[in-house]
């Protein structure tokens, strides 16, 4: 009984990010607006909805300060880089079907290729880390100064001059109250005389996003080690799976949105984008933070730490797979292709249960 309320737990919390994105979206549209084609996606939207995942990796490390809390994120961060760039294609492309957009599904190669291949780096640099057992300042501080380079290459070196133009800054209030706290719609909770998103409203939104999914995070972190001490399986199990699903719902609702208005550069580049900030900053800089403020390095145990770089080495080979299927334009095969997506994902599931099996 008690794991039932764990994971009710765990659906209210993903339900209540699930509906922050809609808020979040608005404001990060409206900030987002003259950014260059591509650029959005990868920064404002990356960084943003990946917060869950950076509030995760922090409150497990501080709150469980051992070995076991710095493997729950990194596990979290593992399990979201596969969902990531399997299961969002997918809901990707189904969306573009059910929303008649087929005709135009259309990736910019260099952009997929840029961010994936940035990517695929930094998934090798943690893998090297990993592999050494420890996390020292250096290699924190590593990881932390790879996102920097890639901010650096996105904007120096943008790729293309289309603007995303706001086509509508006018905001639809609900007269029921109800209605608006059922769907967390802090525009109207926190503005319901304004008619338009200005440049404040969308500042306070965000910050209000974030200090929601801070408390949704913690919630998450608490009923994942919960539920593995109550199913007796590894706290890191449920983090690459459950915690890791939950996290990246921001991502997914954020891709899908983007593509119901056409918008499949940054569909796609929040996914990539959203990775690089997963791997390099939301593993990197709580790490750090730890070596700061305890002044020691951070030991992982060995087993537990070749099981996730054995995911890691897999998520590499979906990295490519997915550049691979996203790049080609061949219309009739969009179905095969968000099928196979799906394959890949339910794969990653069968080795894991493999890997818990006694």
């Amino acid at each position: 009984m008690l794991a039932f309320y764990h994971i009710f737990l765990l659906f209210l919390s993903s339900y209540v990010i699930w509906k922050v994105c809609d808020s979040f979206q608005l404001a990060s549209i409206f900030i987002g607006k003259n950014m260059p084609n591509g650029t959005r996606g990868a920064t404002i939207n990356a960084i943003g909805s990946s917060i869950p995942e950076f509030l995760t990796s922090i409150i497990a490390i501080f709150k469980y300060s051992d070995v076991n809390g710095a493997l729950f994120g990194i596990a979290n961060t593992t399990g979201s880089v596969i969902y990531n760039i399997t299961i969002i294609p997918f809901f990707v492309i189904i969306s573009c079907y059910i929303f008649k957009n087929v005709e135009r599904i259309n990736f910019n190669k260099r952009i997929l290729f840029r961010d994936g291949i940035f990517l695929i780096f930094t998934q090798i640099a943690l893998t090297k880390i990993l592999e050494t057992g420890v996390f020292t300042y250096i290699s924190s501080f590593c990881l932390v100064f790879i996102y920097i380079i890639y901010l650096f290459i996105l904007f120096k070196f943008s790729i293309g001059e289309k603007q995303f133009e706001q086509s509508n800054t006018k905001l639809q209030h609900s007269k029921s109250l109800l209605v608006n706290i059922l769907n967390i719609n802090l525009f109207s909770l926190l503005f319901p005389h304004k008619k338009e998103i200005t440049k404040f409203n969308s500042v306070v939104i965000l910050t209000f996003c974030i200090i929601l999914f801070y408390f949704m995070c913690h919630i998450l972190v608490s009923s994942s080690y919960a539920l593995g001490d109550i199913l007796h399986i590894p706290s890191y199990i449920v983090a690459i799976t459950l915690t890791a699903i939950a996290t990246s719902v921001p991502d997914t609702i954020l891709s899908v949105k983007d593509a119901k208005i056409n918008e499949f550069d940054e569909s796609i580049t929040n996914v990539f984008g959203s990775n690089i900030f997963n791997i390099s900053f939301c593993i990197g800089a709580p790490m750090l933070l730890y070596n700061i403020v305890y002044s020691t390095d951070i030991f992982l145990g060995e087993d537990s730490v070749s099981d996730i770089n054995n995911f890691k080495y897999l998520s590499i080979i979906y990295i490519v797979i997915s550049m691979i299927l996203l790049s080609t334009k061949t219309k009739k095969y969009w179905k095969i292709k968000a099928l196979f997506f799906v394959i890949l994902y339910a794969i990653f599931l069968y080795l894991l249960i493999m890997k818990i099996q006694p």
